[in-house]
């Protein structure tokens, strides 16, 4: 939906709020706006207090972003939040081709709406619940973060109560065997975070074997943890997930993130075991849930 442009007028036409190029949050109907979505244009004026519960509800069900508190969230009603009037018009055969301009409150089938600018909100998604290892505080949200035990980017719980981070269980699917193997020989890479000599995870970072564990470490790596600690490791299946397998990494980085914290390897492969099993659980009870 964007605004008027100088194509040939077409029909005035007026909104009920039923059709289904519309999502409807608490009764209000709403439109994304914009080329990347940054705004929001719900028909009818709307109060404070439906702004935001509108913008919560469309960012949470339809993006599964949770809002973060901010100061741009405190910005949304007195400066991102405008009432206006609009005339529409559709497009020729497409009823998701359609376009508004604003026009004066007395205007013929003029509507009431409000545009809500939601670009600069900050946000994280939506995630099903875990609790913290450090603390057990329970998390509801994730974001894409970098941690250890793997190069790039992963999927994070962070604690607001400790502020610990710990990667995130794979919702989907809940897999009742594993497919493991190990990575291709000869590429040089480090067997625990997969940095390469030509992408290394450190500055002054080397790749050299170890005799500990008869795998390639980087330097980073191999001081991180002492060689009872990567001989235990090794012995629960660190560092044997496919490249392609992103469930298998956040397995890794679980491992590796949980061992510097003290934590047996072990106990915490067990540990990650239940947490796939419980996400996977919790996830469908979720779903279940949102569909009746």
């Amino acid at each position: 939906m964007t605004a008027f442009t100088d194509a040939e007028p077409r029909a005035i036409i007026s909104f009920t709020g039923t059709e289904d190029i519309f999502d409807t949050h608490y009764g209000i109907p709403v439109n994304p706006t914009g080329l990347e979505s940054e705004g929001l244009l719900a028909l009818g004026h709307l109060t404070d207090r439906h702004v935001l519960a509108v913008t919560n509800a469309h960012n949470r069900r339809v993006w599964g972003h949770r809002i973060l508190p901010s100061r741009e969230l405190d910005d949304l009603i007195p400066f991102s939040t405008k009432h206006i009037w609009i005339l529409t018009t559709r497009g020729d055969g497409d009823p998701y081709d359609w376009e508004y301009e604003e026009a004066v409150a007395d205007a013929e089938q003029a509507q009431p709406a409000t545009l809500i600018n939601v670009e600069w909100l900050v946000y994280e998604d939506d995630a099903v619940q875990s609790e913290c290892p450090a603390c057990g505080k329970p998390s509801r949200s994730t974001r894409g973060a970098v941690g250890p035990g793997r190069t790039g980017w992963g999927t994070y719980h962070r604690c607001r109560a400790c502020h610990h981070q710990w990667p995130a269980a794979p919702a989907y699917p809940l897999r009742l065997e594993r497919e493991r193997t190990w990575p291709v020989a000869g590429d040089g890479s480090c067997f625990a975070c997969h940095c390469l000599p030509d992408f290394p995870c450190s500055d002054g970072c080397a790749i050299r074997p170890d005799p500990v564990i008869g795998q390639r470490l980087c330097t980073r790596c191999r001081n991180q943890h002492p060689p009872e600690i990567w001989q235990q490791l090794a012995a629960v299946a660190y560092g044997t997930a496919r490249q392609s397998d992103v469930r298998d990494e956040q397995r890794d980085r679980w491992l590796y993130s949980e061992a510097l914290r003290g934590i047996p390897p072990a106990q915490a492969a067990q540990a990650w075991s239940r947490r796939v099993t419980q996400t996977a659980q919790r996830a469908a009870a979720r779903t279940t849930a949102t569909t009746v």
